[in-house]
């Protein structure tokens, strides 16, 4: 009963309405975050040294290879909390002895 008064009032529809707008503000934050991570991760493999990389530069050569390259960098970062430099030394190695 009370809560039908205040859903009628309004007071419990503004309240979960912020909470979901917080939900989505924080969403779209990470959203941000990742694109700003992937510009970052773009700039450093911008250069790619394939003496120091070889596999890495080799994945980075097609489409497919850089969305799955930057799909691992990031989950490193995020993971393990490396650097992105330490991610793609650490994808190269395990390419290395994959491939």
């Amino acid at each position: 009963m009370i809560s039908n008064y205040l859903m009628g009032s309004g007071i419990l529809y503004n309240k979960n309405r912020t909470e979901e707008t917080q939900k989505t503000q924080a969403m779209a934050n990470d959203v941000n975050q990742v694109a700003e991570l992937k510009k970052l991760i773009n700039e450093e493999l911008k250069d790619c040294n394939g003496f120091l990389w070889p596999k890495v530069c080799e994945m980075q050569s097609t489409e497919k290879g850089k969305a799955k390259l930057d799909e691992m960098i990031v989950q490193l970062i995020a993971d393990e909390g490396m650097s992105i430099g330490s991610a793609i030394a650490h994808i190269e190695q395990e390419l290395a002895h994959i491939l």
